[in-house]
């Protein structure tokens, strides 16, 4: 965690309880069993008395600190063997190793494959975690330490990628038989433990077995009542909780992603904040996450950048911080929300399924945060026409053939957002399919249908937002059509061909960064005016025609406002297309456009423009 000293009584939010709670030096933890952080009860919940208590607490810590400090100059400071498995567990990774989180996870595997089979009570089963396949008992676990993917796969394999299930054979054995049963199943863990650390030679077995234990105990010791009782061989009182004191935050976000099966790019933002959060705080249980550590993490995020080389956000959330610590400016409100937004919400569904007492999660503030704020403005007429006067339309022989994102796409996705209001990835993913004529009306068929088996698959923002769109007749003399059928010829399948998905089926997040730079280079750096802005002012130049709400609705794909409104509320092809030329383009010097276009063979540039392999830029 951030902080290194408490100056006062920590309250746990759940609670109300007081604490003493004291960051350890890494140095020093050898004088404190290894332990990373001092937590004492003060046994009490009125502040007054609490520091009378957090005073004593205190005084006995930092004569404990000043002790160590001595020994560690004197050469004295001897590890224990229960610092010698802390560091086991939550030490950092070496090379392509494992964290301490998953070398603690390791552990319950190898004690689960130690347990397989063992055990004859006669205790009725139902008292018990159902007993599991596991690990292979010959798993080559030398090998797996070393190995972050092999440990990955042998979680998926063994416990379908759940880590709370491991330990459950080794808890089934460890709560209903005698010593003598479990005990030669930490063998081999102690074995991993000696191999780990060279400074393990001075402990004997038996030392570093019961500090082992004692940690294995503490993070999957089970329901404490329910083991009372299997050892007292009484049958537990029976529990309608839903509690799971044990959930890990990795596992509740595959529990929020299966019961919300949200879209993959807001999966991808969810799973990198958890694991960043991880990354700051450690794999500890979702139930002891407070508030005051998600604020230490917001306040850690609030350092990051606003921008970042590519090779850099592949770091862990801690090395980015670190290297980027001087770099301004730091990241925005609405980003930092975003990363703060994810975590509460996981944290708010597990409250919600009384998973966890408390919603931890809420009132988690961002400063300089606010709804309200406005991030767009539309574009104005003049904008509009200084936009459609730059190189990109009335010039094509300016046009790259080395980028990746190719000039003739951006010139035909920026008129065909101006003149329908279309969103930038509706239009991105349009197939030639989806390009279809009614007599002499031509019109986009925005939808997640792919009409062929290998097609590149699409989605849509909401229901509502799928639609008959007409092409307005000024891109159709410009020769949309001529550049359709010319892509046709070539066998490309789609509008776009350059336009690629990535890792969460978004296909015009680098268009959308070349589109935006055109715009503050040719019109205005103003961070309000962006692409989206088109369909902004589309919208306003609809209502200056006079068009129905109905019909801009019906051509923007946004929801009717009443309920009411749905009802009959797509008028037909012909009518939205009629409607459509009742908007006034003139702001715009289409002359001069068609001028620059006329002698483009768009076979040609079709050709020129072909989208290049991988890595060829």
């Amino acid at each position: 965690m951030k902080k290194t000293s408490m100056a006062s009584p920590f309250a746990d939010p759940r609670t109300g309880q007081l604490y003493f709670r004291r960051a350890v030096p890494e140095a020093l933890r050898a004088a404190f069993d290894g332990r990373a952080v001092v937590k004492v009860s003060l046994r009490t919940k009125d502040a007054a008395l609490a520091k009378v208590g957090f005073a004593r607490e205190n005084a006995a810590f930092e004569a404990t600190l000043a002790d160590a400090r001595r020994r560690m100059a004197e050469g004295t400071l001897i590890p224990t063997p229960a610092a010698l498995v802390r560091r086991w567990c939550e030490g950092p990774a070496s090379g392509k190793g494992l964290s301490g989180t998953q070398r603690l996870v390791m552990t319950f595997m190898e004690l689960d494959a130690a347990a397989g089979g063992r055990g004859s009570s006669t205790l009725k089963d139902e008292f018990y975690p159902p007993a599991i396949l596991g690990p292979a008992s010959n798993t080559d676990w030398d090998a797996v330490v070393r190995d972050a993917g092999r440990f990955e796969a042998l979680v998926t394999d063994a416990y379908g990628g759940s880590i709370e299930q491991t330990g459950t054979n080794w808890i089934r054995l460890r709560w209903r038989e005698p010593e003598a049963a479990w005990r030669p199943c930490l063998v081999g863990p102690v074995e991993r433990l000696r191999a780990f650390d060279t400074g393990a030679e001075r402990f004997s077995d038996d030392e570093i077995a019961r500090a082992l234990l004692a940690v294995v105990d503490e993070r999957r010791s089970g329901d404490e009542e329910a083991n009372r009782a299997r050892l007292a061989h009484t049958r537990p009182r029976a529990t309608s909780s839903r509690l799971r004191p044990n959930l890990r935050l990795k596992e509740l976000y595959r529990e929020w992603k299966a019961g919300n099966e949200p879209r993959p790019q807001t999966a991808g933002e969810y799973e990198a904040a958890v694991d960043d959060f991880i990354d700051f705080a450690g794999d500890v249980p979702v139930s002891t996450i407070d508030a005051d550590l998600l604020y230490d993490y917001r306040d850690e995020a609030a350092k990051l950048p606003a921008t970042m080389p590519r090779a850099d956000r592949s770091l862990p959330f801690t090395d980015r911080v670190r290297k980027h610590a001087d770099k301004l400016p730091k990241c925005a409100p609405p980003t930092l929300k975003k990363r703060v937004g994810a975590l509460q919400a996981l944290l708010t569904y597990a409250f919600q399924q009384r998973w966890t007492p408390l919603n931890t999660g809420s009132g988690i503030r961002i400063v300089g945060y606010t709804k309200s704020r406005r991030t767009r403005r539309s574009f104005e007429d003049h904008e509009l026409a200084t936009l459609c006067s730059c190189p990109l339309f009335t010039d094509p022989s300016t046009w790259s053939a080395t980028s990746r994102i190719r000039d003739a796409s951006v010139f035909w996705i920026f008129l065909l957002s101006i003149t329908t209001g279309a969103r930038l990835e509706e239009i991105g993913q349009v197939a030639l399919a989806d390009v279809r004529r009614d007599g002499d009306v031509v019109y986009l068929d925005i939808d997640e249908y792919a009409g062929e088996d290998d097609a590149a698959a699409k989605s849509v923002k909401t229901d509502d937002s799928i639609r008959l769109v007409p092409v307005h007749g000024k891109l159709l003399e410009l020769g949309f059509l001529d550049y359709c059928d010319a892509l046709g010829r070539l066998g490309q399948t789609e509008l776009f061909p350059d336009l690629k998905a990535n890792s969460v089926g978004k296909r015009t997040k680098e268009a959308s960064q070349k589109i935006n730079r055109i715009i503050d280079r040719h019109v205005s750096s103003d961070q309000r005016l962006v692409f989206h802005s088109l369909r902004h002012a589309f919208k306003a130049m609809g209502n200056d025609a006079g068009l129905s709400d109905r019909t801009l609705d019906q051509i923007c794909g946004h929801a009717p406002v009443s309920t009411g409104g749905r009802y009959g509320s797509e008028p037909r092809i012909r009518t939205i297309h009629r409607d459509l030329h009742r908007i006034d383009f003139s702001c715009i010097d289409w002359t001069r456009i068609a001028n620059g276009v006329r002698s483009l063979e768009w076979k040609n540039v079709v050709i020129a423009q072909r989208p290049l392999p991988p890595g060829a830029i």
